[in-house]
């Protein structure tokens, strides 16, 4: 096998920052890298980086969750393959959010917020404050939180205990996290909506009422259907 690697374009992490700006780094190194190229080693990450390994490995488990790398044990760290485009729109473009997937995320991510309010744990919670008070620290430092709201997600299905629609769930995050961006420069406040719609989230799982979660979700996805179509009209913080 190879060692030669695409030279990426990663500066030193500011120390404040830890996982989430590593995350946001590499993510940016790689996103335009084709599918199966493999990245540098740990060690050469945290060279670059100058940060600790345990940093780095955690801001690439993180990644690996949403689907934009993938870790293949015993041989390294590899750009991941773009989840499929409908057969129906086979012209799409790969960042598009199709109207079946929106669909989708309507019926599995609703369910699945009912099933966290019913089945998390103390630690579920706990992660989930941890992630947003991330969210609030990126906002304030006018940074784009897009790692910290598509791990939000992630979290909630990991607290509904079921793995089969976890899994399910987890291929849209690629395609959302790859239009985050977009959103967060052409949406104003975005970024603030989007951190009170997760914490309204986070509190009905918390009360452990499963139908408000359930609801609190549906409003969140639904709302979001005009962004991910382009539509530009709808404010976010309307």
């Amino acid at each position: 096998m190879s060692d030669d690697f695409p030279s990426l374009e990663i500066n030193q992490a500011p120390r404040k920052k830890l996982a989430e700006t590593v995350a946001q780094q590499i993510l940016n190194a790689v996103r335009d890298l084709p599918p199966g190229t493999r990245l540098p080693p740990e060690r050469e990450l945290t060279q670059r980086l100058k940060c600790g390994r345990s940093t780095v490995r955690e801001a690439l488990n993180g990644l690996a969750m949403i689907g934009v790398i993938e870790i293949r044990h015993g041989q390294g760290v590899f750009v991941a393959e773009p989840p499929p485009i409908p057969r129906d729109q086979p012209d799409a473009e790969p960042k598009v959010i199709t109207p079946e997937l929106l669909e989708a995320r309507r019926f599995v991510e609703v369910e699945l917020a009912r099933l966290a309010a019913e089945r998390r744990t103390e630690e579920d919670l706990a992660a989930m404050q941890e992630l947003l008070d991330h969210h609030r620290a990126r906002m304030d430092d006018l940074e784009r939180p897009v790692v910290e709201a598509s791990q939000f997600h992630l979290l909630v299905a990991d607290a509904a205990r079921n793995r089969v629609l976890a899994g399910v769930v987890r291929p849209f995050f690629r395609l959302a996290f790859e239009l985050g961006p977009q959103l967060y420069q052409t949406t104003e406040g975005y970024a603030h909506w989007e951190l009170e719609q997760h914490t309204k989230i986070r509190d009905a799982i918390a009360s452990g009422d499963g139908e408000l979660a359930r609801l609190r979700m549906l409003e969140h996805v639904t709302s979001m259907d005009p962004h991910y179509r382009g539509d530009r009209a709808t404010s976010a913080t309307s």
